[in-house]
């Protein structure tokens, strides 16, 4: 399955923030997603061991993990966390951080990412979504999540620094003034 097939656009200050803190933005979220992979994998496993052993149709287990998720996805009593959650009304599908996505306006200039999209084997995203309710929502999480923390390092690194400099009249009043004036400093470097 692909998600964001058509990658994902942000602003050019979201990406200095991310590159301030990521050398490579696109490969910490792909490896994210891997270690979650794993993660969510066991899980299900774990979750579901006691199920198929008293189950008496099942003979045997597959020897692999792959081969165990597959053996749970297919059983007719497996359902996803969406499917989960929809039976129970007080958990809604959480849109949030494809919601805080939306409300920024991405005009001027911007950088996409993942230009063609993020390619996760059909049974990893579906092992995923045994525990999440949408993949677009967690990658979209864990971007805005590296984003931000790359710009408050930006601000809380930097704040002292442009208060001890006398030529400093005046301190940026938004995140995205803050970037950039820090950004064009000839003493910036990335992460520091």
């Amino acid at each position: 399955m692909i998600i964001y097939s058509s990658g994902i656009v942000i602003t050019e200050n979201e990406n200095k923030a991310l590159l301030h803190l990521l050398s490579d933005p696109e490969a910490a979220i792909r490896a994210a997603v891997a270690e979650n992979i794993v993660h969510w994998k066991e899980a299900l496993i774990a979750e579901w061991r006691n199920t198929l052993l008293a189950d008496d149709s099942v003979t045997s287990l597959p020897a692999s993990i792959d081969g165990q998720v597959e053996l749970i996805l297919a059983r007719s009593d497996y359902k996803t966390r969406l499917q989960r959650d929809a039976v129970a009304p007080t958990e809604p599908e959480s849109t949030h951080a494809r919601d805080m996505y939306a409300a920024t306006t991405r005009s001027g200039t911007t950088v996409t990412l993942f230009a063609s999209g993020i390619t996760i084997a059909d049974l990893d995203g579906n092992a995923l979504l045994a525990y999440m309710q949408n993949l677009e929502e967690f990658v979209m999480g864990a971007l805005l999540g590296h984003i931000n923390r790359g710009t408050k390092r930006i601000i809380t690194t930097w704040e002292p620094i442009l208060i001890a400099d006398e030529t400093v009249t005046s301190l940026p009043a938004t995140k995205d003034a803050w970037i950039e004036t820090v950004t064009a400093r000839a003493d910036y470097t990335r992460g520091g």
